[in-house]
C-alpha cells in the first residue's frame, strides 16, 4: 500500500488509527459518520476465545489529512463516550489494510474476519444465527433484523440437552426468501457487542 503523503498534524502520513473507549453500540455505519465518511476499513478488536468485542478497533481513512483530523477528534463522544483515537501504523508482517472492508478478529492486525457464508440453498427462508450474546431475546432479534426489513416468522434458541444452557446459537425463519438474503446482510455485524455468525441452513 502507498503511504499517503504527510501533512499537518500527520507528519508520517498515517492512515491506520487505534480506536478505544469504543461504545458496544457502535457499528461501521455510526463510526464512519463520526469520522466524517473517512473510513475506507475497519478491524473490530474482539477476544480470540469468546468473540467478545472489546470495545476497540483499527481503521484505516482514506487519507492523511483525514487521518490527521480523526486524531483531533481524539475526546469527543461517540454515542456519549469519549473517544480514544491515535495514529497506529502497521507493523511488519501485518495484514493491512484487511482483505474484507470490515473483519473481528483478536488484538493482532491479520484477525480472523467475518467466516464466509456456505452456498445459499435455493428459496432459503432460514438461517443459522451464532456468536450470540447471553443477553439475546426474541425482541432484540426481531428488531435486529428489523434493521434490514427482515421480518422474523419464527425463532430457535438452542440449548445444552442437560444443563439447559443456551449454546449462544439459534435458528430464525423469515416469510421469504427475500427478507432471508436481506437478514443475510447483516453477517458480521455488532448484535450487542458481538459479531453475529449468519449462515444459509435449509
Amino acid at each position: 500500500k502507498s503511504v499517503a503523503k504527510p501533512c499537518k498534524g500527520n507528519p508520517q502520513g498515517v492512515t491506520r488509527l487505534f480506536l478505544g473507549n469504543l461504545p458496544f453500540a457502535v457499528d461501521e455505519t455510526s463510526l464512519n459518520e463520526f469520522l466524517n465518511g473517512s473510513v475506507t476499513h475497519i478491524k473490530w478488536i474482539t477476544d480470540q476465545a469468546t468473540g467478545r468485542f472489546y470495545g476497540s478497533a483499527f481503521v484505516e481513512v482514506d487519507t492523511a489529512e483525514n487521518g490527521a483530523a480523526a486524531v483531533a477528534k481524539a475526546g469527543s463522544k461517540l454515542l456519549g463516550r469519549p473517544m480514544k483515537i491515535n495514529f497506529a501504523p502497521a507493523r511488519p508482517g501485518d495484514v493491512w489494510p484487511p482483505v474484507k472492508k470490515v473483519v473481528s478478529g483478536g488484538g493482532q492486525a491479520g484477525g480472523s474476519g467475518v467466516k464466509a457464508m456456505s452456498e445459499k440453498p435455493e428459496n432459503c427462508c432460514k438461517l443459522f444465527i451464532g456468536n450470540l450474546s447471553y443477553d439475546i431475546d426474541d425482541e432484540a432479534i426481531t428488531k435486529f433484523f428489523a434493521n434490514v426489513d427482515a421480518e422474523i416468522k419464527a425463532v430457535r434458541w438452542l440449548h445444552h440437552k442437560d444443563s439447559g444452557d443456551f449454546k449462544g446459537v439459534g435458528f430464525v425463519e423469515f416469510w421469504n426468501t427475500e427478507a432471508c438474503e436481506r437478514g443475510a446482510t447483516l453477517n458480521g455485524k455488532n448484535l450487542l457487542g458481538r459479531p453475529i455468525r449468519i449462515d444459509w441452513t435449509d
